[in-house]
């Protein structure tokens, strides 16, 4: 996984600055790309799963993805780990 920063961009238009999130990017041999990753976030800021965001990256990449799990874990009760899964091209 490459470790990057975002930008993330919620459909409740509530954006969240520098993240730091870890993607990995898969190239198939039909051309086809996928793609899925992980960040932390505060467990105040509610991410749901199936929730639509949109990541832009530092490099200028931009993406699609839904939240496919969060990990809430009671010994750090402030921090959820979100993972996600792009939809279409991370372009």
């Amino acid at each position: 996984m490459q470790s990057v920063k975002a930008t993330i961009e919620r459909s409740n238009r509530q954006a969240l600055a520098e993240v730091d999130v870890r993607v990995t990017v898969t190239d198939s041999s039909s051309g086809r790309q996928s793609w899925h990753g992980e960040f932390m976030s505060r467990t105040a800021d509610g991410f749901l799963p199936s929730e639509r965001i949109w990541l832009t990256l530092d490099n200028g990449q931009r993406g699609m993805a839904n939240i496919s799990e969060t990990h809430f874990n009671s010994r750090t009760p402030d921090a959820t780990l979100i993972q996600f899964l792009g939809k279409g091209p991370l372009a």
